[in-house]
């Protein structure tokens, strides 16, 4: 009731009356920055809001446009203005967006709206932070502001969309004003502004054999996570270049956290994926050639040189391995692994839980039903059933007598 209908009341009131009781003060900041920057006293800017929707925000702005020789911006440290920092310290830099919350693209408590850019670099558990509108303070800024780091603030932003209320914002109102009376928070510790999101948040691996070592390259090569930890119920070192290894915690552990599992049978991986509640993230070697048609599922692990090729979709916590390739229009269902070398042809559907084998090839057009195993160096000339093996050249089919991998 609050969050769907008396927030967005109490925002335009309260941004109305907040407006024109510091009306005197948006006029005098305005003249000063005219001043300082040379008749720019705004700074408009395209943010992503509720739902992803973008609008422009209005700012104060507290920078100048100063440029290095090359005509580069300079640091953001040098062009921060005296009056500007000053406006930006006392958060006086935030009044013009009393605006956009009567205008209803903002509210007055809600994640702050970041760069369009960071976008795609979200992870599913970050991007719930726009389920609600942005806002001009929130829990992030009353519990550090700029002085925290990026996953601290993206568990923040989502503890609040899970925890909206009225007593929530009536304290966080409160929080902020004693941050701006103190001064709390407001830069990071090394520059006048937080370093930009770069998608470099933390991972945690589950399984520490040696699929673990082929993805580990793939995280290191590709630098978009940091490896903070390797989980394994049988651990058989204490590290694995660098990383740790330790035995595996309790489930819990594993929630809301930036997780892969690093288990190639197709079979164990699903058992373990469906007992963590977690954020599962996709790695994609820089080696590896991915169309921008492609559509790749979370979970998923794409190796050194491998190929997915136009209009292919390949579901999640797949494993696409070292120079393995997949033509265009192939649909991969869950927990598909094909091993390195393998290719598929045009328009092959692979059934959940299947692995194609090391060399092995698939035909254009045909059908792999679910949990088969295509033997290296097989080739599939025809449609293979649910539960079969496959071996030989051209691939001779061995069917399961039951699911238990009898013969």
């Amino acid at each position: 009731m609050y969050a769907k209908f008396l927030k967005r009341i109490l925002d335009f009131l309260l941004a109305t009356i907040g407006f024109l009781v510091l009306l005197p003060f948006f006029i005098l900041i305005t003249l000063f920055l005219a001043i300082a920057n040379n008749g720019s006293p705004f700074f408009i800017q395209r943010r992503p809001g509720y739902k992803g929707k973008i609008f422009s925000i209005i700012k104060f702005k507290t920078m100048n446009d100063k440029k290095d020789a090359e005509g580069n911006l300079l640091s953001d440290a040098e062009r921060l203005t005296p009056i500007g920092k000053f406006v930006r310290k006392t958060s006086l830099d935030e009044i013009p967006q009393l605006l956009n919350v009567i205008k209803g693209d903002m509210s007055l408590i809600g994640p702050r709206p970041l760069l369009t850019q960071y976008m795609h670099l979200y992870s599913p558990y970050q991007n719930r932070r726009h389920e609600v509108k942005p806002g001009i303070t929130g829990w992030a800024q009353v519990n550090g502001r700029n002085a925290i780091d990026w996953e601290t603030k993206f568990d923040l932003d989502v503890y609040y969309v899970e925890n909206t209320s009225f007593l929530l914002d009536v304290k966080i109102i409160f929080k902020t004003i004693k941050k701006i009376m103190i001064r709390e928070g407001i830069n990071a510790a090394d520059s006048a502004t937080i370093e930009p999101f770069s998608g470099n948040t933390n991972v945690v691996i589950y399984g520490g054999g040696g699929h673990c070592k082929v993805l580990l390259e793939v995280f290191f090569e590709e630098q978009k996570y940091q490896v903070k930890g390797i989980y394994d119920d049988n651990p058989k070192s204490d590290s694995l270049y660098g990383v740790k290894v330790s035995k595996s915690p309790p489930l819990s552990f594993f929630k809301n956290k930036n997780c892969i599992v690093a288990i190639g049978d197709n079979a164990t991986r699903k058992k373990i994926v469906q007992q963590l509640q977690t954020n599962y993230v996709m790695t994609i070697h820089p080696t590896a050639v991915i169309s921008k048609f492609a559509k790749i599922g979370h979970g998923t692990q794409i190796m050194a040189t491998a190929v997915v090729n136009p209009d292919t979709e390949i579901g999640h916590h797949c494993i696409i391995n070292t120079g393995a390739i997949v033509e265009h229009d192939c649909l991969l269902g869950d927990y598909v692994h094909i091993s390195p070398n393998a290719t598929l042809g045009g328009g092959v559907k692979v059934g959940e839980g299947t692995q194609i084998g090391i060399g092995a090839s698939v035909l254009p057009n045909l059908t792999i039903g679910k949990n088969v195993m295509v033997g290296a160096g097989a080739v599939v000339v025809e449609n293979i059933p649910d539960n079969a093996v496959v071996v030989g050249v051209p691939g001779k089919i061995i069917k399961y007598q039951n699911e238990n991998n009898g013969k």
